[in-house]
């Protein structure tokens, strides 16, 4: 005779947290200079600083993470 198979209870799921959307700008060095922003109807991610007014655009996936510009 066999045993009875135990019900295993599905593990509870991991909360990940948010990603930045802020960082320190490698030109001026500031803190929290640059802002990243994603377009997904347009598929561009832009990158601009506050300070001194630098920016970079690129193309984005469906992947694609503001950290990740």
């Amino acid at each position: 005779m066999g045993k009875r198979k135990s019900r295993v209870k599905p593990a509870p799921k991991k909360r990940m947290d948010k990603l930045d959307t802020v960082f320190s700008c490698p030109f001026c060095n500031h803190g929290t200079g640059v802002e990243c922003r994603v377009d997904m109807k347009n598929l561009i991610g832009e990158a601009s600083c506050k300070i001194c007014q630098e920016s970079f655009n690129i193309v984005i996936t469906a992947l694609t993470e503001p950290i990740d510009i």
